[in-house]
């Protein structure tokens, strides 16, 4: 298999196939609903990318790369044992084959750590000519994505900033009819926006009372660290 399949891909296509957003999936969260996706993309990783065990981690969230083993491993036993897991995945891996034709094969180039390279160089010029060319698009689809999300950003503190006009005339009907039009309308945006900002790898951290489903899974936390023998696809 060629190195043109993203992690991306692999997200959008797991999370299609398991009516899960794509978002959630590569979150640190820990519902059990997540946990079989999680598992499909490691595998769908190991098989269809060259990434490094290493690579893959720091692409789905900063995890530890004997997570993500661990994950391959729960993915091929279910594939194996699970006709529904098996089918889902059949279903991921055949829109990543379809999407090959149009793939973006930027999309796992690092934008940030690019552009601290470029900015950080006593010759920013010269280092700017350095960048790949999946660099470069990569900081341009980096910048473009961030400006749509300070505009969103920049709609939804007006929406804020009109409900608390609103509650502050309590009995004038107009002000509530029109509280009742921005609190969806601001929650929706609220949710827009906090997708995309995980899109671009910021985390929401999550509260900490929040009820777990599933017993813990190296897949689904924090990186793990140490533990697991090295591999030679592991070793960078």
């Amino acid at each position: 298999m060629s190195g043109t399949v993203s992690i991306r891909m692999i997200l959008r296509a797991v999370g299609y196939a398991f009516g899960i957003p794509s978002s959630k999936i590569r979150s640190l969260r820990r519902t059990g609903d997540l946990c079989q996706p999680r598992h499909a993309v490691c595998l769908l990783a190991r098989e269809m990318t060259t990434l490094t065990f290493p690579a893959i981690g720091r692409l789905l969230g900063d995890r530890d790369h004997t997570s993500i083993m661990h994950g391959a491993d729960k993915g091929q036993a279910l594939r194996d044992s699970d006709p529904d897991f098996a089918r889902r995945l059949a279903t991921a891996r055949e829109m990543i084959l379809a999407e090959l034709a149009r793939a973006d094969r930027w999309q796992d180039a690092d934008a940030v750590a690019a552009a601290e390279r470029v900015m950080g160089a006593a010759d920013p010029w010269r280092a700017a000519i350095d960048l790949s060319v999946d660099e470069v698009v990569a900081v341009a689809a980096r910048a473009v994505a961030l400006e749509h999300v300070a505009a969103g950003t920049y709609r939804l503190l007006a929406q804020l900033d009109e409900l608390r006009r609103c509650a502050e005339r309590p009995r004038d009907g107009d002000a509530r009819d029109r509280i009742a039009e921005l609190e969806p309308a601001a929650a929706a945006l609220s949710d827009a926006l906090a997708e995309a900002l995980q899109g671009l790898g910021y985390e929401y951290a999550e509260p900490a009372d929040e009820p777990t489903s599933e017993p813990k899974d190296e897949t689904d936390g924090q990186a793990h660290q140490g533990g697991g023998p090295a591999t030679a696809r592991a070793a960078e």
